[in-house]
């Protein structure tokens, strides 16, 4: 998708009206691309895959792109990447981390690649930062043998969990009987895959995850998810996440200049707290819920 007015940064203003042309990527995003650079475009938003979005950062994009994914090149100048990919919400789990004060950090995840993908980012960013990672151990159903070793010799001061919300009902009873309950509780938002029933999930009170600010609560500027499930299917359910993110993605369009020239600026959007660091990235800040007598429960600003 490619909008043509122009961009004119500080408040996301139009000087004229903008539109969008759309491109079908079929003949390969290179050429998508190069047809709208001759079509008179200001800007183009996309690819979504990772491959794709490598291709067009292997060179010089013949126009300004925001991708919709991250890949191994860094962002051309004058693009921007923005991502929900696991990896970027394992950066986000390891700097809640950090942010508390955590320097001994127990890591258990699952054997799914978006969970792997969600560790070793985690893992990776906490290390980078100094916070040691006492242990990383793959999901098993029987864990209470290591769990107590591990609470005698190594002493975690948290407790980071990349499962789905079946696996983790089955760990944290066994973190308790290894003395590790009381121990702060991060989890990836994939906890609440397999949950929704209260009596069940009580299981799984304290754990504090991630989530999209606009699937919790109002966000300004925007009508809220429930009005806008209310009139639009892809706003429902599981893809309400990827309709923030296309939120965001129109959204940032209006606002990279701004965010480029103003290294502290961030813009509140649908999926978080955005900003771009020196690379090219869209950092994002999610918001963050509980779980309490079986519920997922929002937290204020800084609660966490």
């Amino acid at each position: 998708a490619v909008r043509d007015g122009y961009l004119a940064g500080y408040y996301g203003e139009y000087r004229r009206r903008p539109s969008l042309r759309f491109y079908d990527t079929a003949a390969g995003v290179k050429a998508a691309l190069a047809r709208a650079a001759t079509d008179g475009n200001d800007a183009a938003v996309g690819p979504l895959g990772r491959d794709e979005v490598d291709a067009v950062f292997a060179d010089e994009p013949p126009l300004p792109l925001l991708a919709l994914n991250r890949g191994t090149h860094a962002p051309a100048a004058g693009s921007a990447a923005f991502s929900l990919s696991p990896e970027d919400e394992g950066i986000s789990l390891a700097q809640a981390l950090i942010e508390r004060g955590s320097q001994h950090v127990l890591l258990i995840a699952g054997n799914e690649d978006s969970q792997r993908r969600t560790r070793d980012a985690a893992k990776a960013q906490l290390e980078r930062r100094g916070v040691k990672v006492i242990a990383s151990l793959g999901y098993s159903a029987q864990m209470s043998d290591a769990l107590a070793q591990l609470a005698q010799t190594h002493a975690p001061d948290a407790v980071l969990l990349v499962l789905k919300g079946p696996q983790a009902r089955s760990v944290i009873p066994q973190l308790a009987l290894a003395n590790l309950l009381q121990l702060p509780r991060y989890a990836s938002s994939q906890i609440t895959s397999g949950t929704g029933k209260p009596a069940d999930d009580m299981a799984l009170d304290g754990t504090i995850f991630p989530t999209e600010p606009w699937l919790i609560r109002n966000v300004q500027g925007l009508p809220s998810q429930a009005s806008v499930a209310s009139q639009v299917d892809t706003a429902k359910g599981p893809a309400a996440r990827l309709f923030a993110f296309g939120v965001d993605a129109w959204r940032l369009t209006a606002y990279l200049e701004h965010l480029a020239q103003q290294p502290n600026a961030s813009i509140r959007g649908a999926t978080g707290q955005l900003s771009l660091d020196g690379f090219g990235n869209v950092l994002r800040r999610p918001a963050w819920s509980r779980f309490s007598g079986g519920i997922a429960v929002p937290l204020a600003d800084g609660a966490r």
